[in-house]
């Protein structure tokens, strides 16, 4: 509840809703569950969420170069890497 007047006082001062990029890395189970659910929360809580699902065997440049567009992206507050 808290945060979701923290992200309504934002989008009425700013004029857009505060962003969450994540980014998975892999299939671990554990680690889907744990993003599901941080998306669960943004959507309660009025947050945006973005997402990009990236295999395991992604090359550090590739994966860097998702949290870059993601960097760039004005709608994007905050970065999460799941690994």
């Amino acid at each position: 509840a808290e945060c979701a007047a923290d992200a309504a006082r934002v989008k009425e001062a700013h004029g857009e809703a505060p962003g969450l990029a994540v980014v998975l890395v892999g299939s671990r189970k554990d680690s889907e569950t744990y993003v599901r659910s941080k998306k669960k929360a943004c959507a309660e809580a009025g947050i945006e969420s973005f997402s990009a699902d990236l295999p395991e065997d992604v090359s550090e440049e590739e994966l860097l170069e998702v949290v870059r567009g993601f960097n760039a992206d004005p709608r994007v507050h905050g970065i999460l890497v799941q690994l």
